[in-house]
C-alpha cells in the first residue's frame, strides 16, 4: 500500500508554485508536484488573494483570479473548506497574529493535522503547525 503525503499551501506558497515556482526550494517542489501528494489549499487563501487582487497588491494575478478553479485543477489541488470548526478555532487562538487568513491556515493545519507549505515566521512560530519549507 502506498503511503500518500498531504500538504496544505499557504498562499504565497501557493502563488509562487503557479506564478514563480523558482521561489519553491526544489525538494519541496517535487513534494508539491508528486502523484502521490494530496495538495490542499485553504478557502482562506481564495479569499486572501481576492482581497489583495482588489486592493492592488496583486496585479500579476488577474489570469488566477478569474481562473482560479482551473489553476487548482492543473495543480491537482483540492479545495480546503472553512468549517465553522475551523472558524470557531482560529477565532479562539491565543495568539497575538491578528492576520485573519493565517488564523484560518493555522486552525485549519492543527485540526485536520496538516504540514504547511510556507515561509511566513509567525506561521512557523505557532505551536502545533507542522512547517515545510
Amino acid at each position: 500500500m502506498e503511503l500518500t503525503s498531504r500538504l496544505l499551501l499557504d498562499t504565497h506558497a501557493l502563488l509562487w508554485t503557479l506564478l514563480d515556482p523558482d521561489r519553491i526550494p526544489a525538494r519541496t517542489l517535487d513534494r508539491i508536484r508528486a502523484a502521490d501528494t494530496d495538495v490542499l489549499v485553504s478557502a482562506a487563501s481564495a479569499w486572501e488573494i481576492g482581497t489583495k487582487y482588489r486592493l492592488g497588491k496583486l496585479g500579476e494575478a488577474h489570469a488566477l483570479v478569474y481562473g482560479y478553479g482551473d489553476h487548482l485543477r492543473r495543480l491537482r489541488a483540492t479545495e480546503l473548506p472553512i468549517s465553522s470548526r475551523h472558524a470557531l478555532a482560529a477565532g479562539m487562538l491565543t495568539w497575538e497574529h491578528r492576520d485573519p487568513f493565517d488564523r484560518v491556515i493555522a486552525a485549519q493545519c492543527m485540526i485536520e493535522s496538516l504540514p504547511l507549505v510556507t515561509t511566513d515566521r509567525a506561521l512557523a512560530a505557532f505551536p502545533g503547525v507542522q512547517v515545510v519549507w
